[in-house]
C-alpha cells in the first residue's frame, strides 16, 4: 500500500495547494454544499465542468491520504474534532480530497489552452508509475476499490499534465526576490543565557540583581572579544551555546538587530545584543554566504511563482461548476 503514496507525490505544488484550498473554502462559504445533480450514474462521484470523476478514482486518492495520515497520527485521528463547530479530522480530509481532485482536473483542463501535452518521456514515466503502483497493491485491494490499470494510468496522466501546466505558466514569471529578504551572512558568536533550570526541572528567567550583574559581565566579555586575536576560540571558552557559528538571515532575530549585524565588516565585533533568551556578541565571518543566499533567492522566487499561479487558479476555480453525488460522497 505504500506505493499508493506516489500518486499524491506527483502533486509537486502541494504547498501552494494548501493555501489555495483555504481560499477556495472561504469562497464557497465554509460548509456550503456543492450543487447535486440527480443525473448521476451510480459510480460517478462528481462532475467538474462536465468532467466526471468516478467513485473508484476518488478512492485511490483517499487511500493514499489515509495511509499517510495514519502513519503520522495513528488510526484514532479520524474522530478527533478539530474545529469549534465539532468537525472531525475525517470530514476535513474529505474537504481536502475534494479540492485536490478539483485542482488536478481544472489545471489539467487548461493544458490545451496553453498548448501543453505529454511528451514521449512523460508517457514513459506514466507507464512506469502505473506499473509500479499496480505491482505494489494486492489483487484484493484492486478489486475492493475498483482499481484498474486504465484508471491508475489516467490518474498519473492527470497529475503529470497538471504539473506541466504549472511549470509552463510559471516558467517566465518576471519578478526578482527582495535582496533584503534573501541575504544570508555567517557569524561567530558568544552566547550567555538568561534562563536556567531549577532543582525541580523548571525554567527560570534571571531577573533583578542577577540580570544586572549578567549585563555587566557581558560588557567585560565584549571588551575582551574586541581585543582577542581569535574570536572563535575565545567564544568557545566562554559561551553557553553548543556552537559558536551561525548563518543569519533577516528573520533570524528582530529586524533591527539583523540590520545592524549585516552592516558589520568581516572580522568586526558587534555590541552586546540582548534578546528574550540571552545575550549575544557577534563577529562577522562572511558578509555574504553565497550558497545560502542563492538557496533563499530560489525559495523566494518559487513562492512568487506559487502566488502568481494561485491567483490564476482562483480565477479558474471561481468560474468552475462542481456537482457532487451526495449519496456517494457521504459513503466515502
Amino acid at each position: 500500500m505504500r506505493r499508493i503514496r506516489k500518486i499524491l507525490a506527483l502533486m509537486m505544488i502541494g504547498v501552494f495547494l494548501t493555501g489555495t484550498l483555504t481560499a477556495c473554502k472561504k469562497n464557497r462559504g465554509g460548509d456550503k454544499k456543492f450543487p447535486s445533480s440527480q443525473g448521476f450514474t451510480k459510480d460517478v462521484l462528481m462532475r467538474i465542468d462536465g468532467t466526471e470523476v468516478s467513485y473508484a478514482e476518488a478512492n485511490i486518492y483517499l487511500l493514499s491520504m489515509r495511509e499517510e495520515v495514519e502513519t503520522l497520527y495513528g488510526e484514532g485521528i479520524w474522530d478527533f474534532r478539530f474545529t469549534r463547530d465539532g468537525r472531525t479530522y475525517s470530514e476535513l480530509m474529505k474537504d481536502e480530497l475534494l479540492e485536490k481532485i478539483i485542482y488536478i482536473k481544472l489545471v489539467g483542463k487548461m493544458a490545451d489552452e496553453f498548448g501543453i501535452a505529454l511528451g514521449a518521456d512523460d508517457v514513459l514515466d506514466v507507464n512506469d508509475y502505473t506499473h509500479d503502483f499496480l505491482n505494489g497493491i494486492t489483487e484484493e485491494t484492486a478489486k475492493r476499490y475498483g482499481i484498474t490499470e486504465e484508471l491508475v494510468r489516467s490518474i498519473y496522466t492527470d497529475n503529470v499534465l497538471a504539473k506541466k501546466v504549472y511549470e509552463a505558466v510559471t516558467l517566465n514569471v518576471k519578478a526578482k526576490p527582495d535582496e533584503n529578504e534573501t541575504k544570508r551572512a555567517d557569524f561567530y558568536y558568544l552566547f550567555k543565557k538568561k534562563i536556567y533550570i531549577d532543582n525541580e526541572g523548571n525554567p527560570v528567567q534571571i531577573s533583578g540583581e542577577g540580570l544586572r550583574e549578567l549585563r555587566e559581565d557581558m560588557q567585560i566579555l565584549l571588551g575582551q572579544a574586541t581585543t582577542t586575536e581569535d574570536f572563535m576560540k575565545f567564544a568557545k571558552s566562554k559561551t553557553d551555546a553548543p556552537s559558536v557559528e551561525m548563518t543569519i538571515g533577516p528573520d533570524s532575530f528582530d529586524r533591527e538587530i539583523t540590520d545592524r549585524l549585516f552592516q558589520l565588516k568581516e572580522g568586526q565585533v558587534s555590541q552586546v545584543v540582548e534578546t528574550n533568551d540571552g545575550f549575544y556578541i557577534f563577529c562577522c565571518k562572511n558578509r555574504v554566504n553565497a550558497a545560502e543566499t542563492q538557496r533563499a533567492e530560489e525559495e523566494a522566487y518559487a513562492q512568487i511563482c506559487k502566488e502568481y499561479f494561485k491567483e490564476l487558479y482562483e480565477e479558474w476555480r471561481s468560474k468552475s461548476r462542481v456537482e457532487v453525488n451526495e449519496a456517494l460522497w457521504e459513503a466515502m
